[in-house]
Protein backbone atom coordinates (compact mmCIF):
# COMPACT_ATOMS: atom_id res chain seq x y z
CA UNK A 1 0.00 0.00 0.00
CA UNK A 2 1.33 3.30 -1.40
CA UNK A 3 2.46 6.02 1.80
CA UNK A 4 -0.98 8.10 0.13
CA UNK A 5 -3.49 5.17 0.16
CA UNK A 6 -2.35 4.43 3.80
CA UNK A 7 -2.65 8.50 4.80
CA UNK A 8 -5.95 8.36 2.84
CA UNK A 9 -7.16 5.11 4.53
CA UNK A 10 -5.96 6.39 8.46
CA UNK A 11 -8.11 9.78 7.55
CA UNK A 12 -11.35 7.93 7.18
CA UNK A 13 -10.86 5.66 10.16
CA UNK A 14 -9.87 8.53 12.56
CA UNK A 15 -12.29 11.05 11.29
CA UNK A 16 -15.32 9.85 13.45
CA UNK A 17 -12.83 9.34 16.78
CA UNK A 18 -11.80 13.47 16.43
CA UNK A 19 -15.19 14.64 15.81
CA UNK A 20 -15.28 16.32 18.78
CA UNK A 21 -11.70 16.37 19.83
CA UNK A 22 -10.57 18.75 17.15
CA UNK A 23 -14.09 20.22 15.08
CA UNK A 24 -13.79 23.31 13.67
CA UNK A 25 -15.73 25.71 11.19
CA UNK A 26 -16.14 29.27 9.93
CA UNK A 27 -13.79 31.51 8.06
CA UNK A 28 -11.36 34.31 8.83
CA UNK A 29 -13.19 38.04 9.58
CA UNK A 30 -10.84 40.04 10.38
CA UNK A 31 -8.84 42.68 7.85
CA UNK A 32 -5.58 43.10 9.83
CA UNK A 33 -2.20 43.42 8.31
CA UNK A 34 -1.23 39.87 9.10
CA UNK A 35 -4.64 38.87 7.22
CA UNK A 36 -3.76 41.26 4.45
CA UNK A 37 -0.29 39.60 3.55
CA UNK A 38 -1.29 36.10 3.73
CA UNK A 39 -4.48 36.83 1.80
CA UNK A 40 -1.59 38.10 -0.80
CA UNK A 41 0.28 35.72 -0.72
CA UNK A 42 -2.25 33.21 -1.10
CA UNK A 43 -3.79 35.00 -4.36
CA UNK A 44 -0.59 34.92 -5.91
CA UNK A 45 0.05 31.64 -4.95
CA UNK A 46 -3.69 30.54 -5.51
CA UNK A 47 -4.89 28.05 -3.14
CA UNK A 48 -7.85 26.23 -4.00
CA UNK A 49 -11.23 27.17 -2.37
CA UNK A 50 -10.96 24.24 0.00
CA UNK A 51 -7.24 25.52 0.81
CA UNK A 52 -8.62 28.36 2.19
CA UNK A 53 -12.07 27.07 4.03
CA UNK A 54 -9.35 25.85 6.38
CA UNK A 55 -6.68 27.76 6.22
CA UNK A 56 -9.34 30.91 6.98
CA UNK A 57 -11.34 28.61 9.59
CA UNK A 58 -10.61 28.99 13.42
CA UNK A 59 -10.55 25.40 15.51
CA UNK A 60 -12.97 25.83 18.64
CA UNK A 61 -10.20 25.33 20.75
CA UNK A 62 -8.18 28.57 19.47
CA UNK A 63 -11.07 30.88 18.48
CA UNK A 64 -9.14 33.87 18.14
CA UNK A 65 -6.32 33.00 15.47
CA UNK A 66 -6.70 31.10 12.32
CA UNK A 67 -5.31 28.33 11.03
CA UNK A 68 -3.10 29.94 8.43
CA UNK A 69 -1.98 32.38 10.82
CA UNK A 70 -1.40 29.29 13.38
CA UNK A 71 0.72 27.47 10.62
CA UNK A 72 2.86 30.77 9.80
CA UNK A 73 3.44 31.48 13.49
CA UNK A 74 4.60 27.79 14.19
CA UNK A 75 6.05 26.21 11.40
CA UNK A 76 8.77 27.30 8.37
CA UNK A 77 7.85 27.02 5.77
CA UNK A 78 3.82 26.16 5.61
CA UNK A 79 2.68 24.75 2.21
CA UNK A 80 -1.31 23.62 1.78
CA UNK A 81 -2.70 21.00 -0.59
CA UNK A 82 -5.77 19.57 -0.98
CA UNK A 83 -7.12 15.95 -2.52
CA UNK A 84 -10.16 13.80 -2.87
CA UNK A 85 -10.65 11.34 0.47
CA UNK A 86 -11.83 8.22 0.26
CA UNK A 87 -15.08 9.03 1.89
CA UNK A 88 -16.27 11.35 -0.71
CA UNK A 89 -14.97 14.47 1.01
CA UNK A 90 -11.80 16.11 0.66
CA UNK A 91 -8.55 15.97 2.56
CA UNK A 92 -6.90 19.65 3.06
CA UNK A 93 -3.25 19.12 3.97
CA UNK A 94 -0.47 20.62 5.64
CA UNK A 95 3.48 20.34 5.58
CA UNK A 96 5.88 22.39 7.06
CA UNK A 97 8.95 22.31 9.21
CA UNK A 98 8.36 22.44 13.27
CA UNK A 99 11.43 21.43 15.99
CA UNK A 100 10.28 18.34 17.82
CA UNK A 101 12.04 17.46 21.09
CA UNK A 102 14.90 20.12 20.33
CA UNK A 103 15.69 18.52 16.48
CA UNK A 104 14.43 19.72 13.14
CA UNK A 105 11.66 17.95 11.85
CA UNK A 106 8.75 18.11 9.02
CA UNK A 107 5.25 17.77 10.36
CA UNK A 108 1.99 16.41 8.01
CA UNK A 109 -1.37 17.48 9.47
CA UNK A 110 -4.56 16.09 7.86
CA UNK A 111 -7.77 17.84 7.87
CA UNK A 112 -11.09 16.21 6.82
CA UNK A 113 -13.46 18.79 4.97
CA UNK A 114 -17.17 17.97 4.11
CA UNK A 115 -19.18 20.43 3.43
CA UNK A 116 -18.63 24.01 5.41
CA UNK A 117 -17.34 21.95 8.58
CA UNK A 118 -14.09 20.17 9.39
CA UNK A 119 -11.64 18.33 11.67
CA UNK A 120 -7.62 17.62 12.28
CA UNK A 121 -7.74 13.62 11.47
CA UNK A 122 -3.66 13.23 11.24
CA UNK A 123 -0.26 14.10 12.20
CA UNK A 124 2.57 12.75 11.21
CA UNK A 125 6.11 13.57 12.11
CA UNK A 126 8.76 12.68 9.68
CA UNK A 127 7.09 9.86 8.04
CA UNK A 128 5.93 8.25 11.55
CA UNK A 129 2.04 8.24 12.64
CA UNK A 130 1.65 10.35 15.63
CA UNK A 131 -1.19 9.83 18.04
CA UNK A 132 -4.67 12.21 17.98
CA UNK A 133 -3.58 13.29 21.32
CA UNK A 134 -0.16 14.70 20.07
CA UNK A 135 -2.22 15.97 17.01
CA UNK A 136 -3.96 18.29 19.74
CA UNK A 137 -1.01 18.53 21.79
CA UNK A 138 0.24 20.30 18.45
CA UNK A 139 -2.66 22.61 17.24
CA UNK A 140 -2.23 23.31 20.75
CA UNK A 141 1.01 24.69 20.96
CA UNK A 142 0.31 26.06 17.27
CA UNK A 143 -2.26 28.68 18.81
CA UNK A 144 0.00 29.54 21.69
CA UNK A 145 2.98 30.09 19.43
CA UNK A 146 0.44 33.28 18.45
CA UNK A 147 0.45 35.46 21.52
Amino acid sequence: MTRTRARRRLVSSCAVLTSLLLAGCGSSSSSDASDFVNEAVDSFLGDSANVSSVKDAYLTSCPSVTLGDMAYAFMSNPTWTDFPSITGGTVVELDGDITYDGIPASAVIQFDLSGGNFEAVYLGINGVDQSLIMLSSLLTKMCEATF
